[in-house]
């Protein structure tokens, strides 16, 4: 047995030859060891202490847990005393710190006991503090213990020092133990199980088991997920986000990136920490890969052999090291980009809720939140790889030099010129960026657009149009890519083979110094212990070099959305959010406005958008409380600007404006609907009150239209509203006005889409002298064109280019002689009839059956949400083609192997005996000549993969998907949130775009990288080959595992993200409205409430994926353990340089593997989008199987249309909303359609488009059945005029004749436009918009909604129907929104131009249908009337009469 040796005294740290050359001194030990780590527990258990002591219980008493700890740290405390005494008595060898290392043993030990108490009782986890310093403890104590043996010690002193290291081991045990189930609050209880798990279990991601446990098992649903911890889910985080972005200097450079680094800065600084233990871990490789290699060429020397076991536990612990702190280190920033992702959404919509109205934009917004967001996200997860590179590189050069002397000169060089130029090309990167997300945008925009008219769109045969259109776009944009991939090819060339180019020119200078000086020779100990420290300059700097165009990228996107936050913004008014009739529900149907409630006053106010010509000038106004006040006007008369100026949406430019305090009942003309059940429109923010809400519905005449649906009120309504007709969509919006119960309402024409019947009887119910209004005391404005309702007024405002022409009551202005009839011509100013009754008492209030949520039955799990769906692979290389396919594996193939050769010939040019100048000169050639092909070889397979794989793969898929939206069943589109479409061509293209093809590259070519890697291994080691087996089986298991659960979380995050993107679009679309009711309290809740849902599967993906780079980096740890332990056992047999060779591959195993699983999670993601694009290319489509004939080339020549018995419905098994419909109608011959709101007039009009799915019967156009004509050649040859005006993108001169790729059209000239134009009297206006020298067909109509008002897009429309050929024409209520002037022309027109052809219009007048050869009244989906409007007018008791008397007794 080893004695004391004469180096125990002094620090060593290395013992030197004495005790097999393997041990510390004790007096290193004794100081590091000991003192230290007790020296700093003393230190920080205080200061813990300190926070216990505020604290209040949380744990029960009397637990079997805390009697062991308390127990067990009594004991330890013995121990120590017992140790300190043994010391201080010890008669053989001792240091001058041994008794001092005793003592504060003794005195931990007594912290230990306090703070291990104070630890169980007052918090909810395991104390982390103890945890560490016990671990650390025990590893010291083992140390010692064993220095102890070597020594022989005497039993008494090393029995109670192991006494005393047993204990400290079965403390750690305690302390690590989870104490949940002991908690006392249920709260506690209930935490993220991250909030109450100790260190190991922490760092190790113990806390993921049970939900890889259910992940396995089941089909997880949301609710399976835990919560994410506090601290994650702080709101209060981004309350100071936002106080202090809004205190920043915004003339100061990056105002934005500021307030990150003082908000989230300790966030982004904390993974810092591990960071640099992985890079100190990383950095002793090389050391540890040189030591090994003498070690093996030192086979003979006996005295050596501890050192071969010092070596593999070195190897253990390193690798082991390495991949704990690489997992802590990414865990911690995927803590950070959780909060920084939290902060950033919140602040986005904070400036939405802010947002001016004429900046809004659904396109821009959309890439703004699911493409911008998601890219800074990106760029901020891998931030710290650069300094950590700088950093490791600069180590590694050094190491070089010990090794190389002056030729570590030329991978320094290299690396200098190869970031240099890296970052020269990454400059042009931002603007080619910018020109993509902006062609992005674009396409989104107009996808957007386009999905929310789809109806118009189909209507106008458009459809193969409106593709084409969005086809031509797609490809623009994705040429813009193509020049971003261009330069992305260079970094990539230069990242990828950074290893080949710094090997070649290091090696290449060795040589050549070598050759000239007559240096030293090219062994294995200069060959593995350089190639090593080349290993640690290009892994990190292969990461940084592509790095640098995704963190260019991402501070693109940042400063979008930081231009986006310092966008202009409205000054709000405080509108209150509450209700002014009370909470009471007794009271709520007639509550009275308090009589303090403030009038809205203008006075001489002049209002604009910001600083633009003012729209309204010198507007006086005085709306008394509990009155009811009209407001009349043409088209473009200012109407709709005076309502939004009254709920703070335009500027005040001068005058005086009183706000109402509380917030504004508002219907705007442009209704906004949410994409949820009409209930839930109606109830919108308010508490439901089952009284209220039935007065509200039957004073909408809503009551019956429910009924009619078999969800009743529960009905879903689509995206904007898309599955209701345009009444109800008014009506619906009416009832969220009234059911809010503020005390002032602002309407919009809602009487506008009306029949005439409904347009009276919701009048006389809501606004009537004995309405719901009045009744409440409600303050009304009006704004409608309906003037023959004026004298029930309690005031009336005539406006005119913005000006209040005419202010008074109704007799005041019959008094001065002014005609509001002249408003609207197709009124009888015939004697006034101011009773209701026959409206007012026909139906009674009652109880409308209201549906009842029935619980959603899953059905059956799907277990592609767990196993993963192999079809999408498929789908995605079926996109490339064969050809590309096979050319991308066969070039990446090629060039693994010019790298692996690269690597042999390096192991045969050090093993080559020939080291004279001529064989030096040879071996350099050849490598010279393998690395330069392996380097073309490479710069080929990337270039095919940017410039073809890549491209073809983005069109493919977006063009099966946009096929699919633009040839989808009209029930499908409508059954579909537009915010759910809206995000599969977005976020799902931006991913088959960048992350599906980018983490496609990384796991094929790593993957092959690490099977050549194994076979190095293997012929290194080839005992090793018995492991394979154990290790593949673990791995099977292991992915089987996570992939299980990965999949289904990553589904669930895409998932939750879409509400979010949903929320989004409507609140932007909605924003006026929000504002008006005071509603941005209540949806800012709701944001919050779906982000957090959204963080929940966002976070757990990084702690999943983290928690499988941490399997699998041990993994790696434990094989090239294994190898070592091997090398070591069979050191004779051992070929050093194919070990060296193994070692310095493992080296980048860890660091592949941490890639290839990110990039499989990344694949994984984007192959989840790629499964949305097939599924939803797979749905199915309006033109059926059977093979359809092309129709006569002149058909239809006489328009005749007959409904042969038809029943129709919506979707293939729907309720019917058409019954059993028989008609025929002549050529020529003028058709009007009526009745009230939803009795299935626009039903009809879908019909002859194929919008409808025919249960029963056929439809006949000149004879030809519609189901054998192709639905594109059918719409293209009707003259449709939609409700909803429809434009494209681009001239006037496009819009008019948008058809110019269809081949059945005949092309128009300008004079035709130019006539129609006039006809509409629109020439005058776009003709001066056009300015001086351009024509008015050269006009841009991309933003037509300030160009055109309604009115005006409506006529714009009608020139187009003008221009189209076709012998039958439909109006699709397409007058219901204009005025009676409007209206009187485009009746004109309608007489005059299409005077030879078939009419079928669904009539808002009545008086413009009058003389129609017939007229067909619909009701409940049938037809209840028919025949000439004449004869139908005398007929006692018809609907028709009724309905045309209701019109003029108005």
């Amino acid at each position: 047995m080893s004695r004391v040796c004469e180096t125990d005294a002094s620090f060593g740290p290395g013992i030197g030859s004495c005790r097999g050359g393997f041990d510390f001194t004790l007096l290193f030990e004794d100081s590091i060891l000991s003192l230290l780590p007790q020296a700093i527990f003393l230190f920080l258990a205080p200061i813990r202490l300190a926070t216990l002591r505020r604290r209040r219980d949380k744990v029960a008493k009397g637990s079997h847990l805390g009697f062991l700890k308390l127990t067990t740290s009594a004991c330890y405390v013995v121990s120590s005393v017992a140790v300190l005494a043994l010391w201080s008595e010890v008669e053989t060898f001792k240091t001058r710190l041994s008794v001092a290392s005793a003592a504060l043993g003794f005195l931990g030990s007594l912290l230990i006991v306090i703070l291990s108490r104070l630890e169980h009782t007052r918090a909810v986890r395991p104390s982390h503090l103890l945890q560490f310093f016990l671990l650390v403890l025990l590893l010291c104590e083992a140390v010692r213990l064993r220095t102890l043996f070597l020594m022989d010690y005497p039993p008494s002193l090393v029995t109670p020092a192991s006494i005393h290291t047993c204990l400290t081991g079965f403390l750690l045990l305690l302390e690590s133990l989870d104490k949940r189930e002991l908690l006392y609050s249920e709260h506690d209880r209930s935490l993220s199980p991250e909030e109450t798990i100790g260190l190991f279990g922490k760092r190790l991601f113990w806390y993921l088991n049970g939900l890889f446990r259910e992940g396995y098992h089941k089909v997880l649903k949301p609710k399976d997920l835990f919560d994410v911890d506090a601290d994650l889910a702080s709101e209060e985080r981004t309350v100071v986000f936002q106080k202090v972005w809004k205190s920043q200097d915004k003339s100061a450079n990056a105002p934005l990136l500021r307030t990150i680094l003082k908000v989230l800065g300790k966030d982004l600084c904390l993974p810092m920490i591990p960071r640099l233990l992985q890079i100190g871990t990383t950095i002793s490789q090389p050391y540890l890969i040189t030591a090994m290699i003498h070690f093996i060429q030192d086979r003979n020397n006996p005295d050596t052999k501890n050192i071969g076991f010092g070596l593999i536990g070195a190897f253990a612990l390193n690798y082991s090291i390495l991949a704990i702190s690489s997992s802590w280190s990414n865990q911690g920033m995927a803590r950070f980009v959780t909060k920084f992702r939290g902060c950033l959404i919140t602040s986005i919509y904070e400036q939405t809720l802010q947002v001016t109205s004429k900046d809004v934009n659904l396109g821009s917004a959309t890439v703004l939140m699911n493409v911008d967001v998601e890219k800074v996200m990106i760029g901020f997860q891998r931030i710290h790889e650069i300094w950590a590179t700088v950093v490791s590189v600069s180590i590694a050069l050094f190491i070089l030099y010990s090794h190389l002397g002056g030729a570590f000169l030329a991978p320094l060089i290299a690396t200098l010129v190869a970031t240099g130029l890296c970052m020269w090309i990454g400059k042009l990167f931002k603007p080619r960026q910018l020109q993509w997300v902006a062609a992005t945008q674009k396409r989104v925009t107009s996808i957007t657009y386009v999905v929310g008219c789809m109806k118009g769109v189909r209507m106008l045969g458009l459809s193969e149009t409106v593709l084409q259109m969005l086809t031509k776009l797609r490809e623009a944009e994705v040429t813009a890519s193509t020049q971003l991939r261009k330069l992305l090819v260079w970094i990539l060339l230069f990242s990828n083979t950074m290893f080949q180019i710094t090997t070649l020119v290091t090696y290449v200078s060795f040589a050549i110094i070598t050759i000239l000086s007559d240096g030293s020779s090219f062994d294995y100990n200069v060959l593995y212990g350089s190639l090593s420290a080349l290993k640690l300059v290009t892994s990190p700097l292969m990461m940084v070099l592509q790095l640098i165009p995704t963190i260019q990228a991402s501070f693109a996107s940042l400063e979008r959305i930081q231009l986006f936050l310092m966008g202009a913004t409205l000054e709000l008014h405080p509108h209150g959010d509450g209700s002014f009739m009370g909470n009471n529900p007794e009271d709520c149907e007639l509550a009275s406005v308090s009589p303090s409630t403030p009038q809205m006053r203008l006075s001489h106010a002049t209002f604009a958008v910001e600083d633009e010509k003012p729209l309204l000038s010198d507007i006086t106004l005085d709306l008394p409380p509990k009155s009811l006040t009209m407001l009349f006007g043409k088209v473009g008369s200012g109407k709709s600007v005076m309502l939004r100026s009254l709920v703070g949406e335009t500027k005040l430019l001068s005058g005086g404006f009183h706000p109402p305090s509380a917030g504004v009942a508002f219907c705007e003309q442009s209704v906004w609907l949410r994409n949820t059940t009409i209930r839930d429109n109606i109830i919108s923010e308010d508490e439901f009150n089952e009284g209220w809400y039935q007065s509200v519905l039957w004073s909408c005449i809503l009551t019956q239209d429910l009924q009619e649906m078999k969800k009743g009120d529960l009905t879903p309504i689509g995206s904007q509203g898309i599955s209701l007709s345009g009444g109800q969509k008014n009506r619906i919006a009416l009832a969220r006005a009234l059911y809010s119960r503020r005390p002032i309402l602002l309407c919009d024409d809602m009487l506008a889409g009306l029949d005439s019947r409904t347009e009276k009887m919701v009048f006389v119910r809501v606004f009537g002298p004995n309405g719901l209004l009045r009744k409440a005391g409600v303050t009304v404005l009006l704004a409608t064109h309906a003037t023959y309702f004026a004298r029930h007024a309690d005031k009336i405002i005539v406006l005119s280019d913005g000006r209040i022409v005419e202010d008074g009551t109704y007799s005041e202005l019959v008094a001065k002689g002014v005609n509001l009839y002249k408003l609207d011509d197709t009124s009888t100013a015939g004697p006034e009839d101011d009773s209701f009754e026959d409206i007012d008492h026909e139906n009674s209030i009652g109880n409308t059956v209201l549906a009842v949520e029935q619980p959603v039955d899953d059905g059956e799990d799907d277990e592609a949400r767990r196993s993963g769906d192999r079809k999408s692979l498929w789908f995605f290389l079926s996109a490339v083609g064969r050809l590309h396919c096979s050319l991308y594996f066969g070039l990446m193939a090629a060039s693994q192997l010019a790298t692996t050769i690269q690597f042999l010939w390096l192991k045969w040019w050090a093993q080559s005996d020939n080291s004279d100048r001529s064989g030096t000169i040879r071996n350099l050639y050849l490598f010279v000549i393998i690395t330069i092909v392996n380097i073309l070889l490479f710069l080929v397979f990337i270039g095919h993969f940017a410039l073809y794989f890549m491209p073809r793969t983005s069109l493919a898929l977006h063009a099966k998907q946009l096929n699919a939206l633009m040839r989808a069943r009209f029930s499908n589109i409508v059954s579909t949130d537009i915010g759910n479409i809206t995000n599969r061509f977005s976020q799902d293209i931006v991913l088959v775009d960048n992350q599906l093809q980018f983490s496609w590259i990384n796991v094929t070519t790593l993957l092959l990288s690490v099977i050549s890697t194994l076979g190095i291994v293997l012929a290194a080691t080839p005992p090793i080959a018995a492991i394979i087996p154990f290790l593949g089986l673990a791995g099977y298991l292991i992915q089987r595992v996570y992939l299980r659960t990965s999949r289904q979380v990553r589904l669930m995050d895409l998932e939750a993200k879409a509400p979010l993107c949903t929320h989004f679009l409507e609140s932007l679309a909605g924003i006026v409205t929000i504002r008006a009711f005071g509603w941005s309290s209540a949806y800012r809740k709701k944001n919050k409430r779906h982000l957090d849902d959204s963080q929940v599967p966002f976070y757990l993906l990084f702690a999943i994926q983290n928690w499988l780079g941490l399997v699998l980096e041990l993994m790696v740890a434990g094989l090239v353990t294994f190898l070592v332990a091997l090398a070591v056992g069979l050191r004779s047999k051992v070929d050093a340089g194919f070990l060296g060779l193994a070692l310095v591959s493992a080296m980048d195993l860890g660091f592949e593997f941490r890639i290839i699983i990110q990039s499989w999670t990344e694949l994984e993601t984007s192959l989840s989008a790629v499964t949305r694009i097939r599924q939803f290319s797979q749905i199915p489509s309006e033109e059926n199987s059977i093979a359809k004939s092309d129709p006569p080339g002149n058909w239809p020549s006489r328009g005749s249309v007959h409904l042969k018995s038809i029943t129709a419905s919506y979707t293939d098994n729907g309720k019917a909303v058409l019954n059993n419909i028989d008609l025929v109608i002549k050529p020529g011959e003028k058709i009007g359609l009526c009745g009230r709101t939803g009795s299935g007039k626009s039903s009809l009009v879908a019909a002859l488009f194929g919008l409808l799915h025919l249960q029963e019967g056929q439809i006949l156009i000149d004879d030809v059945s519609a189901a054998d004509i192709l639905l594109s050649d059918l719409r293209s040859k009707i003259i449709s005029l939609p409700q909803e005006p429809f434009f494209l993108r681009g001239t006037v001169r496009h819009n008019l004749d948008p058809w110019v790729s269809e081949a059945k059209r005949a092309t128009i000239s300008d004079a035709q436009m130019r006539n129609a134009l006039e006809q509409v009297q629109l020439w005058g206006k776009l003709s001066t918009t056009a300015g001086a020298g351009l024509s008015a067909l050269d006009v841009s109509l991309d933003d037509v909604d300030s160009l055109l008002s309604q009115g005006e897009r409506q006529l714009f429309c009608l020139a187009r129907a003008i221009l189209m050929d076709g012998k039958i024409v439909v109006l699709d209520e397409a007058t219901s929104s204009v005025d009676a002037q409007t209206d009187a022309l485009m009746q004109s027109i309608l007489r005059t131009a299409f005077a030879d052809r078939t009419i079928i219009a669904i009539a808002h007048r009545l008086d413009t249908i009058l003389d129609f050869d017939r007229i067909i009244v619909m009701d409940a989906g049938n037809i209840a009337e028919i025949g000439e409007p004449s004869v139908l007018v005398e007929i006692e008791g018809s609907l028709f009469r009724g309905l045309v008397e209701s019109q003029r007794n108005k």
